[in-house]
């Protein structure tokens, strides 16, 4: 889970070793199709956290996405439209 507050921190253009404090240790492993297959930066690698920690409720989830270990977009998927 990356608490709202953390996701609130991390700045586009930092890298991944200076942001990893505020990371979870893993990704959420299951977002949602239309999640994936949204389009995203040329060149990068996207992952998925979910903002609170209900796993039966529905939670907004942050996509982080990285070129090469630099944080180049972030944004959030919403809870109405994250269906797992």
């Amino acid at each position: 889970m990356l608490p709202p507050s953390r996701f609130g921190e991390l700045e586009t253009g930092r890298p991944r070793a200076e942001l990893a404090r505020l990371l979870p240790a893993r990704a959420y492993p299951y977002p949602p199709d239309h999640a994936r297959s949204a389009p995203r930066p040329p060149g990068t690698d996207c992952a998925f956290y979910r903002s609170g920690g209900d796993l039966l409720g529905p939670v907004d989830l942050y996509r982080l996405c990285w070129a090469a270990d630099t944080l180049v977009a972030k944004d959030t998927v919403p809870a109405g439209r994250a269906r797992h």
